[in-house]
């Protein structure tokens, strides 16, 4: 079959450009030809919809009118989105080759690109198309799309986010998430978690790599945490740095924090407050996020892969207060480290039973008014911060810890369980 996955953006760090990553390598395995359908691409090539994209300029316009304040009239504001679906539309029809499945990621279920949504549905009715809906997030769960305008796009929301449809078969990243769609929208879905690649080769340090610590004005002695997510408000670094300085006071080592992911366009309020947080820390903070690429890469400057980072770090934090499943964990259990977790709804109900061994800071924090960030108790980061250093005091016992989560990994999350999934959801649609 020809298969296209269709995202707002392919070849980027953030978990669904990931996930669809590992999507395409499993279906190629069984035989399908798989193609990028985005509106932006790095390190990724594909068909370029341009207007898919979220940062498109007219697509922010929409938005903010549908979501912060209406400017315009209601009937001015139909007509600009209409005509943006339209654009859309027209794109589809012009670029895609004739294809036997299309799957969706997140464009049917976090309502970033409304008009995107609109016209991918009317493409896929058009066409007859089979769809998989991979729905990775939800607009209900983001704060920001709690307060539609309008009762146009609250209608655009009830009947495309996502759309029920003979030809779309439903995917959700886990249980909460599959029992509320059924519950708002009356809709089914399978649950597929997300899930890596366990057989590649471990990430170490080598010849490429070997320089990134120095690079980092970092020794080889330091004590280096990294958190590997966005800078985005929900992924709550700012616990994350509490804890790193609760573990600074008990260390002898120089500690570094590497943040390696990206900040959100729409995010840049809360990267400026981490910022201003990380001038306040005894310790050192490192966006690096200038440097890190999907792909290792030399032009001009050398760049180097998110593995890079996991390479060459000690700790790696995950301290997410809403997550659909959590990517970064699973590469922290593949990579071997261990790892500091604030445990979010998915957390407890798909990912502890498993029965990973992390380092818990509890499942409560509080929303200081004054800082704009969260915070979790100092007993709780105390703790946490004794508990680390008594395993890195003792590398025979973290070395068990580590391999056993890489085990239960490599069961329940590796590409090998995606692929009996996937043949199963295709045999389910007639693929």
């Amino acid at each position: 079959m020809k298969i296209a996955l269709v995202h707002f953006r392919a070849g980027f760090t953030d978990g669904v450009s990931l996930e669809m990553e590992k999507w395409k390598k499993v279906l190629e395995e069984m035989g399908h030809e798989v193609i990028y359908v985005a509106g932006e691409f790095d390190q990724a090539g594909g068909i370029q919809i341009r207007f898919l994209s979220m940062n498109d300029a007219t697509n922010l316009q929409i938005h903010k009118n549908a979501f912060e304040k209406l400017t315009v009239s209601e009937r001015t504001f139909q007509e600009m989105f209409e005509n943006y679906a339209g654009r859309i539309e027209a794109e589809l029809r012009e670029k895609l080759p004739k294809l036997d499945l299309l799957i969706v990621n997140n464009i049917f279920s976090l309502g970033f690109n409304l008009a995107a949504a609109v016209a991918l549905a009317n493409f896929v009715r058009e066409k007859n198309l089979k769809v998989i809906a991979h729905h990775h997030d939800f607009y209900w769960e983001r704060e920001r799309y709690s307060t539609p305008q309008c009762e146009y796009v609250k209608r655009i929301l009830e009947e495309y986010f996502p759309p029920k449809d003979e030809l779309i078969l439903h995917v959700t990243i886990n249980r909460l998430a599959q029992e509320e769609l059924r519950r708002r929208k009356n809709i089914d879905s399978v649950v597929v978690p997300n899930v890596f690649n366990f057989n590649q080769p471990a990430w170490r340090i080598d010849e490429y790599n070997r320089d990134l610590r120095s690079s980092l004005d970092i020794f080889e002695d330091d004590l280096v945490v990294l958190h590997a997510t966005r800078i985005v408000p929900r992924k709550a670094i700012e616990i994350a740095m509490d804890f790193v300085a609760c573990l600074n006071e008990k260390v002898e080592k120089k500690v570094h924090f590497v943040l390696a992911g990206f900040p959100e366009t729409e995010s840049q309020e809360y990267y400026r407050k981490i910022l201003k947080k990380a001038e306040s820390m005894p310790y050192e903070t490192h966006f690096a996020f200038e440097m890190v690429r999907s792909e290792r890469f030399v032009n001009d400057r050398k760049y180097y892969s998110l593995w890079d980072m996991y390479a060459i770090c000690d700790v790696i934090t995950y301290t997410s207060l809403l997550e659909g499943w959590g990517n970064q964990l699973i590469e922290a259990v593949f990579a071997r480290k261990p790892l500091v977790v604030f445990e979010y709804p998915v957390y407890k109900s798909d990912i502890a039973p498993l029965g990973f061994q992390f380092i818990s800071l509890g499942d409560t924090a509080h929303y200081d008014e004054n800082e704009g960030l969260y915070r979790v108790d100092v007993q709780r980061l105390d703790d946490a911060a004794e508990r680390l250093k008594e395993l890195l005091c003792d590398p025979k016992r973290l070395s068990e810890i580590v391999e056993k989560n890489f085990q239960i990994g490599r069961t329940h999350l590796s590409l090998e369980s995606l692929k009996l999934l996937l043949k199963n959801i295709l045999r389910r649609i007639g693929c």
